[in-house]
């Protein structure tokens, strides 16, 4: 992590079962990295409301220079929702 430079937070929309609300779940590096996960999710609740639906989704996003410019300049790195709903394979014992 290079703070103030160059930090990441997941941005998690968790739904199970049918008629449930959502929960949304930020997990950044600092505290300034969630409030820019926030603001992400306001910005774009419309497109991701159309691309996702009624599912769950998770998000890696990039905070760029918060030093600089706060919570304000956010980048998606990547759609990790697939790789965060595959369990993990079990490692041989050894032996």
């Amino acid at each position: 992590m290079d703070s103030g430079t160059e930090e990441y937070v997941i941005l998690a929309r968790l739904m199970a079962g049918e008629d449930c609300r959502p929960v949304f779940l930020f997990c950044g590096q600092r505290a300034i990295t969630n409030q820019a996960a926030t603001r992400y999710l306001a910005r774009h609740c419309e497109s991701l409301a159309r691309r996702y639906r009624d599912g769950s989704f998770v998000l890696l996003l990039k905070v760029v220079n918060s030093q600089a410019y706060g919570p304000d300049v956010v980048e998606l790195v990547a759609d990790v929702t697939s790789a965060a709903r595959t369990a993990p394979v079990a490692e041989p014992a050894a032996t």
